[in-house]
């Protein structure tokens, strides 16, 4: 064996020790075809089909509401299925490289003929920041830039007001807990821009649609919307 093979290997195996390279869903090894995710775990999640017909149940979920381009989502979410848990173990298990590495794979189903020139993540208060200590929806929308080759945006687009938890809220519920607490500053950066809204999961589109709003407030701005799950 060369002595650059050995040294791979040894350095491989130290990495696997201190730094072990499992699945982030089962937990099992993965090989060296695989990155985070198994092949197995990968394989049984619920992907939602990228054909015009698919995407369009997503649009239809704005229609009347407000006036987005596009619509993007990966994987269909239902109450106890493998999407939950996969934004669980994102959300609440900080694992971060797992919402980067599907950030990627959604970044390569967006169309590159869109015209994005910016992405802006659903932004968190930053008490609930501190808290969680991470933003999921910005560590996505890192993985979709890094596919796409398109800046992220964080300092127009901020929440001003610390809201409860959407998720035991009503649909109506949900909308009024969201009215109001986003804003724009430096809307001069986005005038004229086609940007790209990146959140985790969109369910009854409410916290969507209120950051939609304030973007459509900006001269010549308009806007698609990419998450990692959405409710079909």
């Amino acid at each position: 064996m060369k002595v650059a093979d050995q040294f791979r290997t040894v350095s491989g195996a130290f990495l696997d020790v201190f730094y072990p390279n499992y699945c982030q869903i089962c937990t099992t090894d993965l090989n060296m075809n695989e990155r985070h995710v198994c092949l197995s775990c990968a394989y049984d999640l619920p992907y939602i089909g990228q054909n015009k017909k698919e995407l369009q149940k997503l649009e239809k979920l704005f229609w009347g509401r407000v006036d987005v381009r596009h619509v993007y989502s990966l994987l269909n979410y239902q109450r106890g299925n493998q999407t939950q848990r996969l934004l669980h173990l994102l959300k609440y298990k900080k694992k971060k490289k797992l919402g980067h590495y599907f950030g990627e794979i959604l970044g390569e189903v967006i169309n590159k003929d869109d015209g994005v020139q910016a992405i802006i993540p659903v932004p968190l208060h930053p008490k609930k920041e501190r808290l969680r200590g991470f933003n999921q929806s910005r560590v996505i929308a890192n993985g979709i830039a890094t596919k796409m080759k398109i800046p992220v945006n964080e300092s127009s687009l901020y929440r001003n007001e610390h809201n409860l938890s959407q998720t035991k809220f009503s649909k109506y519920d949900r909308w009024e807990n969201v009215r109001r607490i986003f804003s724009v500053k430096q809307k001069e950066v986005l005038e004229n821009k086609h940007v790209l809204l990146v959140d985790d999961v969109l369910t009854t589109g409410a916290t969507i649609e209120a950051c939609v709003l304030e973007l459509l407030s900006i001269k010549n701005c308009s806007v698609s919307i990419a998450t990692l799950a959405a409710r079909v």
